[in-house]
């Protein structure tokens, strides 16, 4: 099932973040975005678990794709799509999604480009552990 997420559940996507990323949010970080003008967040929950969750920032009719996390044992069981859905869903005055993903990650890659995502640029050594560059994409609304 998917919900939106608060701040009650940064415990348990801090724990989802580190499970997930070199680079993970702290706890702190995640309550300090998900209190922010514009932010939203939406978690993917089973049986009491929390299995991913994403979150943006929309700004007037533009929105960033901050995150999407899927513990790796239930990748490719659709939950990001799922996420990326609601949160398309909830906003559809949004003109325009930006976002940034690591040029190696291409199941994410794929996933955002079946949204309608192309790539835009790219940004030279974004990333560490492991230093690697971004692809920026963007996606347009649809007339």
């Amino acid at each position: 099932m998917v919900r939106p997420a608060g701040p009650d559940d940064a415990s348990a996507l801090a724990e989802l973040e580190r499970r997930c990323f070199s680079d993970a949010w702290s706890e702190g970080s995640l309550r300090s975005g998900m209190a922010g003008t514009g932010a939203c967040y939406f978690l993917y929950e089973e049986a009491g678990l929390i299995l991913g969750y994403c979150g943006a920032q929309v700004v007037l009719d533009e929105g960033e794709l901050l995150r999407i996390v899927v513990g790796e044992e239930n990748r490719g069981r659709g939950i990001g799509s799922r996420l990326l859905e609601k949160l398309m869903e909830k906003f559809p005055e949004v003109c325009a999604w930006y976002l940034e993903v690591r040029m190696g990650n291409l199941p994410a890659v794929a996933l955002y480009r079946k949204f309608g995502f192309l790539p835009a640029g790219q940004r030279k050594n974004y990333y560490r552990n492991p230093q690697e560059d971004a692809l920026l994409m963007r996606r347009e609304k649809e007339e």
